[in-house]
């Protein structure tokens, strides 16, 4: 069942708008679909309640669900095919058109924003394309309400991103009085082994930082930017975050002599983000979780919300399952990040 860009005639057709305001025509909703996005099977997975209408999706969403708890609720991900990118380079967001094809899938979900090669050459062949924006809180709220009518479950996605602004809103107000002086000065880094990269101004982590009472180091770059450890000595961040796309570990930086000279290090505030239902550093369903988390290391002393407990209201809500101590402890990297200050708060009790 392939959609097309034209006015609906069906009386019982769909129509779709994607983030490049495209609309696309569907006979009946989509049931077979692709997911190139890497945030996009977990969250999509979240608001229709199971992964069955996940036919394929980018390598590094298995990559996400098998290291975290999603592959353990919905073991039916196995059965989704991976390679939908080329050359083997989940990254590049290059899609396999030959793969995607083999799928017959009644919708694509592809980026929008990163590479007009990479949803063009879908667009070319004749499958229905929803194109989706990266970067900000708002581009994300739009392609959480592009899934929910996808799935026919709109009133789901509406209430999930209110959830999420309920809690933003709440931090904004508890935090709104800070001085600067007041607030850690925080580097998140995307990558951090071979490669150190880091984001800047504008990105979804710089938003998460300084919603939850921070400065962000790199506030003055360019969204994602590669640095030198000389510029991490420069800038010296008061606390690092390091994300879930390389294996890096806050025992890493403790124990690599270039880092000694960063206060963050010297000061053992190094945090390794959490990996729940999908990454917790880049914007997701479970944002809200991420920015009470990040809130209570960098305020902690304003902060003294029960994570443990508004974990598990939260994936009753999202996933209808009940977190045991020991999920939260994985979820949460409680042995990784236990020499680093402040994180005995997330422990249970």
């Amino acid at each position: 069942m392939f959609g097309t860009v034209i006015a609906l005639d069906a009386a019982h057709a769909t129509d779709i708008t994607d983030q490049r305001g495209r609309t696309v025509a569907f006979d009946k909703l989509p049931e077979r679909l692709v997911f190139i996005p890497i945030p996009a099977p977990s969250t999509f997975i979240a608001i229709d309640g199971n992964e069955r209408k996940i036919v394929g999706m980018n390598e590094y969403s298995a990559r996400a669900m098998r290291e975290g708890i999603l592959g353990k609720l919905f073991p039916g991900f196995t059965r989704i095919e991976t390679n939908m990118t080329m050359g083997g380079d989940p990254s590049s967001f290059a899609p396999n058109v030959e793969a995607i094809l083999a799928l017959r899938p009644d919708a694509v979900f592809q980026w929008a924003s990163t590479s007009a090669d990479a949803i063009s050459v879908l667009d070319r062949t004749g499958l229905p394309v929803l194109g989706m924006r990266v970067g900000s809180y708002e581009n994300y709220a739009e392609y959480v309400r592009l899934m929910g009518k996808v799935a026919g479950k709109e009133a789901r996605a509406s209430e999930l991103l209110r959830r999420q602004d309920e809690v933003r809103r709440r931090l904004a107000a508890a935090l709104a009085d800070l001085q600067p002086s007041q607030r850690p000065i925080a580097l998140y880094f995307n990558r951090a082994s071979n490669l150190l990269r880091v984001s800047g101004k504008g990105t979804f982590q710089d938003f998460n930082i300084q919603l939850a009472g921070g400065q962000n180091a790199a506030g003055a770059t360019s969204a994602l930017s590669s640095i030198t450890i000389e510029q991490v000595l420069t800038w010296n961040p008061q606390v690092i975050l390091l994300g879930n796309f390389d294996p890096e570990m806050p025992s890493d930086l403790y124990n690599d002599p270039r880092w000694q000279g960063v206060d963050a290090v010297k000061n053992h505030r190094v945090y390794r983000m959490p990996l729940g239902g999908y990454r917790w550093d880049p914007p997701s369903h479970e944002s809200a979780l991420s920015w009470l988390w990040l809130a209570g290391l960098l305020q902690p002393e304003r902060m003294r919300e029960d994570l443990r407990k508004t974990m598990r209201d939260w994936f009753g809500f999202l996933y209808n399952h009940e977190l045991t101590d020991e999920e939260i402890d994985g979820i949460l990297f409680v042995k990784e990040n236990a020499a680093s200050v402040g994180y005995e708060r997330y422990l249970a009790r």
